[in-house]
């Protein structure tokens, strides 16, 4: 009964451990984790419907969990999430897990900004929240620059942290939403005297280069509790997010696009005064519309003049549990503020036909296209601006969702060398193969790897191979044992555009730990370099032209060698289709082994004619 017992616990053991074991075969490990200790990168799922009018780019988007651990089981992870850039492909450009230690990020985007002489130039910017086990602490807004290098950094108090949207206008105008919790009378729910927490909302405008905040804007007095379509009335305690806004934008003249979730509501605000110009949508919405949104998310203007404006915005349709359309939308709207009507231009529904119940963007491309952030497993699709379906992606893991998505033009040029690592495998020390590994974690420029060895320390490095950039990680082997090596990193034009210190290859893994490495081999005399072929059109016509002359020359040979049993099938065949005399051309070769016969139809006989 015990022995039994014992087996039963222990198969038990093995499905409770199998029920919470990660099969990590949604995720990319790398070899070069210098940059990155321990990280995995998720993989995506891809689907491209017309490719050719896909807009240019790179995709910008942040993995994370809420509260820093694993969705299913809080288990913390090293290095999953955080910013990073992928090209169309999928393919890791950049990964910046390791920039706060773990911690999750929030509204990762491109950005051009002016640089240190005054010239616009690409940059990155993004918020990070409190620490998950220190929620007293500041949140962050950070900016780097296309070196991976911060350029600029402040705190967000702890009482005001708000990472839903850090958006940078005219070059210098930050633009955050904040949170504050505040004692609130419950006036506006009929209990006037009552008083209970609730978080008020706001922004701020800061200005980047001075640090003043420009402008500073609460919805206290502005924005009534009775609005919400969260905090309701009849709760006996109302929920304390009544407002929650989540996105925050400037027009040319100062004024503010701010979006309330909670009330379904998209508001502008005076940029002198504060005070609400007018609300789109909610319970107190002042246009006539041939359309509905609620908890939306991301309100943008598009253009601006003085009687219209055009405004994008992003329909979750839901707020949480509570869903009002399905399936979630990203929408451009008309706006007539003169005779305060609203009208639907576009709509880009959801590829899937679901909800996103929370966050969510929608960004205008370039090219017109459009590109819709679902949120959930980092789900992402682009659409013309007519509406038709482009492409559409998802993390291959289901453990991470992502605020938002966007897509940019992107040059990154790390200050930090590419990562070099190098093994040497074998059979035996005197038969040993090289494998290198190398990336540049964040460089977009590179097209060509180009490798070094030395014979010994101070011998001069020599070329031992030249390939193809392949991924994020390509890798090369060589014959023998290389030993101080290094990696040069070559744009498309073999131009050098960064390069590794000289590393030592590590002795394979069957090596005793003391005994001392292998000689190395002379790079010089062991490895003949191979330059790699560039197939340039003119090249690729000369390999055919080469080729088809290949091919006639050799059956024209073939006919030279063969052409009297050529011609004796054609003489056969013809004597089987028309019948007569025929007589030899010349006398029968006494080295024609077959004992063939050659014939020629001369003078048909009388008898032919029968």
């Amino acid at each position: 009964m015990v022995r039994w017992l014992s087996l039963a616990l222990a198969v038990y053991g093995v499905a409770a451990q199998n029920e919470f074991a990660f099969d990590d075969n949604d995720y990319v490990q790398y070899k070069t984790p210098l940059q990155l200790p321990n990280y995995r990168i998720t993989k995506w799922d891809i689907t491209y419907h017309d490719r050719s009018q896909v807009a240019p780019g790179y995709w910008f988007t942040a993995p994370y969990w809420i509260y820093g651990g694993d969705k299913e089981t809080n288990q913390w992870r090293p290095y999953q999430i955080g910013p990073h850039i992928f090209d169309e492909d999928g393919t890791l450009v950049w990964a910046g897990s390791a920039e706060f230690d773990n911690a999750p990020v929030y509204d990762f985007r491109a950005v051009d900004l002016p640089d240190a002489d005054g010239s616009m130039k690409p940059h990155l910017s993004w918020m990070r929240w409190h620490l998950p086990e220190e929620m007293d602490t500041d949140g962050v807004s950070t900016i780097y620059d296309q070196h991976y290098q911060p350029t600029k950094s402040w705190s967000l108090p702890a009482n005001d942290v708000d990472t839903h949207d850090l958006t940078i206008k005219h070059s210098r105008n930050a633009l955050e939403i904040h949170i504050r919790r505040e004692e609130l009378d419950l006036g506006d729910f009929g209990r006037p005297g009552m008083r209970q927490d609730m978080l008020t909302c706001g922004f701020t405008d800061t200005d980047l280069i001075t640090g003043k905040v420009l402008f500073d804007w609460r919805s206290t007095n502005k924005v009534k509790l009775s609005e919400s379509y969260k905090a309701l009335a009849e709760d006996e305690h109302p929920n304390q997010d009544y407002m929650h806004a989540n996105a925050i934008d400037k027009n040319e003249a100062g004024d503010y696009l701010l979006s309330g979730r909670h009330t379904g509501t998209v508001y502008l605000i005076d940029g002198k005064d504060g005070h609400i110009i007018w609300r789109l949508g909610g319970k107190k919405n002042d246009f006539e519309k041939n359309f509905d949104f609620f908890g939306q998310h991301d309100c943008r203007f598009i253009s601006v003049n003085s009687t219209h404006m055009v405004i994008s915005l992003f329909n979750n349709g839901a707020i949480d549990e509570n869903y009002h359309q399905k399936p979630s939308s990203a929408m451009y709207i008309q706006l007539d503020v003169v005779n305060m009507t609203a009208t639907l231009l576009n709509q880009y529904f959801r590829p899937d036909g679901e909800v996103t119940d929370r966050r969510g963007n929608m960004q205008t491309l370039p090219n017109g296209n459009v590109l819709a952030g679902w949120s959930w497993d980092g789900y992402v699709s682009e659409y013309s601006h007519d509406g038709e379906l482009l492409m559409e992606a998802k993390f291959a893991s289901d453990r991470h969702d992502t605020y938002r998505s966007y897509k940019f033009p992107w040059t990154g040029r790390p200050m930090y060398p590419p990562t070099l690592i190098s093994e040497a495998y074998g059979v035996n020390g005197s038969e040993l193969s090289t494998v290198f590994h190398v990336s540049w974690n964040g460089a977009t420029d590179i097209a060509f790897w180009r490798f070094h060895a030395r014979h010994n320390s101070s011998s001069s490095r020599q070329e031992i191979g030249l390939v193809p950039k392949e991924g994020f990680e390509t890798s090369f082997i060589a014959r023998g044992y290389m030993d101080w090596v290094s990696v040069e990193a070559l744009d498309s034009e073999l131009n050098t555009i960064g390069e590794s210190q000289d590393s030592r290859t590590s002795a394979p893994g069957y090596w005793a730990p003391k005994a001392p490495l292998p000689e190395p081999n002379d790079p010089e005399t062991a490895v003949k370099i191979t330059p790699p072929l560039q197939v340039t059109h003119e090249i690729g016509d000369s390999i055919v032209s080469f080729l088809t002359g290949l091919v006639v020359s050799g059956v024209f040979c073939a006919i030279m060698i063969y052409r009297r049993v050529i011609y004796r099938f054609a003489l056969r065949s013809v004597a089987k289709v028309v019948p007569g005399d025929y007589t030899r051309l010349w006398p029968e070769d006494p080295d024609d082994l077959e004992g063939n016969h050659e014939f020629k139809n001369l003078n048909p006989t009388d008898s032919d004619s029968d």
